[in-house]
């Protein structure tokens, strides 16, 4: 059941297996997880030794599956009073998980607690409890970023956008927005391949106004075919390991919400992401990269390249501190996507909703 999350069962170590055979003998398979079987049930004193046996360095919790009678639970108070020994004698985090909610009578769970023993009722539960509290972390040093209350009026567009986070430290490519009769002068000072994009979309992939790898001699007839008055021109980049999104919302109750995941066209597909409040620094930033489905290719999947996971926290950062700067009007900022590649991480979209 543990399949797919991030809880992990070590194998036993060897100061463990001699504990474990001192208080099983031979006739208990030593593994773990653990049958240890009933020939000390009822042995209280061997029961802790066993259970003990299963404590130790590295390993963030133990616990011991047991599902007490709904009739009468009285020889099952071995059990209760082990887990409370174990707990006394080597102050491990301990837990008593029962495999289903009823098993586990509510004054039998109270003695636990009291004992700092954890009742987890639900195997799966037990699992998702474990997961959740792993990633309990000390509150940040910075208090929240209080955002602003106006409403949003403007969405800022594109290239106005990169120039306002670029001026924070973020990497955008070198480009042009103009006027579609001003296309031919322009190109001339740029380098190619380009991408030619719609000026005043919301989805413009959506609806046909993003052309890529458009060679210069192209780029006056692609812009025509896109049929905006404003075009915006960029010179593409290529070369990425993957694509990431940045996003950063005002929410009511928590501030900004920084969001970072896979990103392009696919996002919303993939649904694959994690979150953050703001601030938050770079160890933090690097956490939750790690945290996505797509962390391997960051890494350097199958003897890819990887990608330049400084850069990518700093261009996260440069997002952040532009929020920072402008609380009190920002209620939307997003790089979607951030190219990732092995030396640099360039935004190539981004758009800003602000009072």
């Amino acid at each position: 059941m543990a399949e797919g999350t991030r809880v992990t069962f070590p194998p036993l170590q060897a100061g463990q297996r001699t504990r474990l055979r001192a208080a099983l003998g031979p006739m208990v398979a030593l593994s773990n997880p653990l049958d240890y079987h009933t020939y000390i049930w009822r042995d209280t004193a061997a029961m802790t030794q066993a259970w003990a046996g299963m404590t130790g360095e590295g390993i963030d919790m133990t616990l011991s599956i047991v599902d007490y009678p709904t009739t009468d639970p009285t020889d099952w108070i071995c059990t209760t009073e082990a887990a409370l020994a174990v707990r006394a004698q080597t102050g491990a985090c301990f837990g008593i998980v029962a495999s289903l909610p009823e098993l586990l009578p509510p004054d039998v769970a109270g003695t636990l607690m009291a004992g700092g023993v954890v009742p987890l009722m639900g195997l799966r539960e037990a699992l998702c409890a474990i997961e959740a509290a792993a990633s309990v972390t000390a509150p940040a040093a910075a208090p929240l970023l209080l955002p602003g209350t106006a409403e949003p009026t403007q969405t800022v567009t594109e290239g106005a956008s990169k120039h306002a986070l670029a001026a924070h430290g973020l990497r955008v490519p070198q480009s042009r927005t103009m006027a579609a009769t001003d296309i031919a002068d322009s190109v001339r000072e740029m380098t190619g391949p380009f991408a030619v994009k719609g000026v005043g979309l919301a989805h413009k992939s959506d609806t046909g106004a993003v052309r890529l790898h458009v060679a210069g001699a192209d780029v006056a007839a692609v812009a025509a075919q896109i049929g905006t008055e404003r075009i915006l021109i960029e010179e593409m980049v290529t070369g990425a390991v993957a694509e990431l999104l940045i996003g950063v919302v005002r929410d009511p109750a928590h501030g900004f919400v920084l969001t970072l995941g896979a990103g392009g066209v696919l996002t919303e597909i993939l649904a694959d992401s994690a979150s953050l409040l703001i601030p938050s620094d770079a160890v933090e930033i690097r956490a939750a990269l790690m945290q996505l489905k797509i962390a391997p290719l960051l890494l350097g999947y199958r003897g890819q390249s990887a990608a330049d996971l400084d850069a990518v926290i700093a261009a996260v950062l440069a997002v952040q501190d532009y929020v920072v700067q402008h609380a009190e009007t920002v209620v939307e900022a997003e790089i979607n996507p951030l190219l990732c590649l092995p030396d640099e991480a360039v935004a190539v979209d981004a758009l800003i909703r602000k009072a």
